[in-house]
């Protein structure tokens, strides 16, 4: 099967109640339609209500929020949660849940361990302080999983040279850190990284929802369309998300997507599959892009 014939699917899980809700309505859809997802988890704390500060910050964050309704999205509960409410724990909190996921066949990679402090200040976090939140996650993802962790995927697709540095001497199979471009190596700096990188490919629902698209029919064209311009076309899906609202949205477009293409693969088969052939892997430099719904920029390949 080649890599235009296959789909990942992504899962991110932000917040306790995505873990709690969402990965077990998206855990009874994947089974429903035979299909297997990679999983990646927050380990630590829910500080999604941490998100006002960036509203202070930044208008067009707020501009966002308002666009995709963040409350109906994420419930009043996670929107205020770190914040006017104690932070819950997400991964953590389910270890059964985790092994439930393993166990069904899918792929688990850690995601963050404070998925907000991550997304809106890895440019402020030293060397010290990134590889102090790889290792929680991973000491937890061991202790709930038995094994270490083989991949990661950085929270809102931010990196920088310090935390790709410090990435690399993880000895990952894979990270999944940028948005569009080709599977690749990155340089930075002067220097290259060994990490291969698997990009998401094409928009998500919440970034279609900012730019005020609200017709399903119209969100499930451009989602698909975002996949089929991608030689390895990768879909971000969100456990509060597609688990949570729009899950009759989801079971919809899974029947589409299986009428598109003629599989699914983790991301980790993916990896795999190229790391076989190294010479199909380019070498990228690393940049940063503004994306239509999205506040502030994304990392991203560019092609040499």
């Amino acid at each position: 099967m080649s890599e235009k014939e296959a789909v990942c699917l992504k899962i991110d899980v932000d917040t306790h109640d995505g873990m709690k809700n969402g990965v077990v309505a998206l855990l009874e859809d994947l089974s429903h339609f035979g299909v297997k997802a990679t999983f990646c988890l927050s380990f630590g704390p829910d500080n999604s209500g941490k998100a006002i500060f960036r509203l202070l910050r930044d208008p067009r964050f707020l501009k966002k929020m308002l666009r995709t309704g963040a409350p109906r999205l994420y419930g009043l509960r996670t929107v205020l949660s770190g914040t006017l409410l104690p932070a819950r724990p997400i991964a953590i909190a389910f270890p059964g849940l985790c092994q439930r996921i393993r166990d069904e066949g899918h792929e688990v990679i850690v995601h963050a361990w404070d998925h907000r402090r991550w997304q809106d200040h890895l440019p402020k976090m030293g060397r010290q302080e990134i590889r102090a939140h790889f290792q929680r996650a991973f000491t937890s993802y061991r202790k709930i999983l038995g094994i270490r962790p083989w991949a990661v995927a950085a929270p809102g697709w931010q990196v920088t040279h310090r935390s790709l540095e410090v990435q690399d001497e993880l000895g990952l199979l894979y990270a999944s850190d940028l948005r569009e471009g080709v599977p690749c190596l990155l340089e930075a700096k002067g220097k290259r990284y060994r990490t291969l990188e698997i990009p998401t490919t094409g928009p998500c629902i919440e970034e279609l929802l900012a730019i005020g698209m609200m017709d399903e029919d119209e969100m499930k064209i451009a989602l698909l369309d975002g996949l089929m311009k991608a030689d390895f076309p990768v879909l971000a899906l969100h456990a509060e998300v597609e688990g949570g609202p729009f899950r009759p949205f989801f079971r919809r477009l899974m029947t589409a997507l299986k009428k598109r293409f003629q599989g699914f693969v983790t991301l980790g088969e993916l990896a795999t599959g190229l790391l076989e052939a190294p010479e199909r892997i380019e070498v990228c430099r690393l940049g940063f892009i503004e994306l239509p719904g999205r506040a502030g920029t994304v990392a991203t390949g560019i092609r040499k």
